[in-house]
């Protein structure tokens, strides 16, 4: 067999990898581990599946990163043994009514659940010293950031989970930036009680990062609404028809809120990284409604 041909078996094997990665939402799937393995046979199913798909690793195919991030979510919850309990709790099938999406003890164990899931308990616990930062910039400028903004914050996370569970697009796209949020958490803990100066940069550098999460979001479902009225014009325009303007509010936010937090978030709100990857998934399954 020539190398051609090898690295051509070999694209398509990649490719059929990512592909199932990408469509599957259980997490053993995922990961392509059966439900009883062990933690070490867990752990070599992950690494051999990062390995195939891991977006350095030649030949290059444009889906590998989200397919690696997805790849790594399911890892991260399995791997964990309390995690793994809950999920396989999750997992079996049930006789209650309607399940509780917001949690995996309701029964729905997509890999959409288990990204609500974690923006549920960042919500129900980090998400405090949101709270209270917002508090405190409250006394200090009341009349940029109101109560509605702090209202209106916590609607745009909730609805955050809606587009999370009814998309599966997004379900990748918010947990990219959960993993920025976590990524500043780790070096929050890693940080000594004393060292107070640092702390409160940390803290300070968590809030804004967080507060980019519904930014960006924000940003892309006005910049995906924006490409498809180009595309919808042009079309028009080539059938010999003026279109008309629209009032269209594809945002999570109203533009004052918007502009605000744009505002507070500066430059935490910018990830070439992600945007990237965002690109990519926008463009291949933004259209893919369940």
């Amino acid at each position: 067999m020539s190398n051609v041909d090898r690295q051509t078996e070999f694209l398509q094997h990649k490719d059929s990898v990512i592909q199932r990665v990408l469509q599957e939402e259980d997490l053993y799937k995922i990961v392509g581990a059966s439900r009883t393995a062990t933690a070490q046979e867990l752990r070599r199913c992950y690494l051999e599946r990062s390995q195939i798909v891991h977006p350095d690793k030649l030949p290059f195919h444009p889906d590998s990163t989200s397919a690696f991030q997805r790849l790594g979510f399911a890892f991260d919850i399995l791997k964990s043994s309390s995690s793994r309990r809950t999920y396989d709790r999750a997992s079996k099938p049930t006789s209650c009514s309607l399940p509780d999406k917001t949690s995996f003890l309701g029964g729905d164990h997509t890999f959409r659940t288990a990204v609500a899931a974690v923006l549920h308990e960042f919500m129900t616990g980090d998400f405090l010293l949101v709270r209270e930062w917002f508090g405190t910039l409250q006394k200090q400028y009341p009349n940029l950031i109101t109560e509605e903004l702090g209202v209106t914050l916590e609607k745009s996370f909730l609805r955050l989970r809606e587009l999370v569970l009814t998309t599966r697009s997004y379900a990748l796209i918010i947990y990219i930036e959960l993993g920025r949020i976590n990524r500043v958490q780790k070096k929050l803990l890693a940080l000594g009680y004393f060292d107070v100066l640092g702390r409160t940069k940390l803290i300070i550098h968590l809030v804004r990062v967080t507060l980019a999460v519904p930014v960006r979001v924000d940003r892309a479902l006005r910049q995906r609404e924006e490409k498809a009225w180009r595309a919808e014009c042009a079309g028009l325009q080539a059938r010999g028809i003026v279109p008309v303007e629209e009032v269209r509010s594809a945002g999570i936010m109203n533009e004052r809120v918007y502009r605000v937090l744009e505002l507070i978030v500066g430059d935490a709100g910018k990830d070439e990284g992600a945007d990237e990857a965002w690109g990519r998934k926008m463009d291949a399954k933004t259209a893919y409604w369940l």
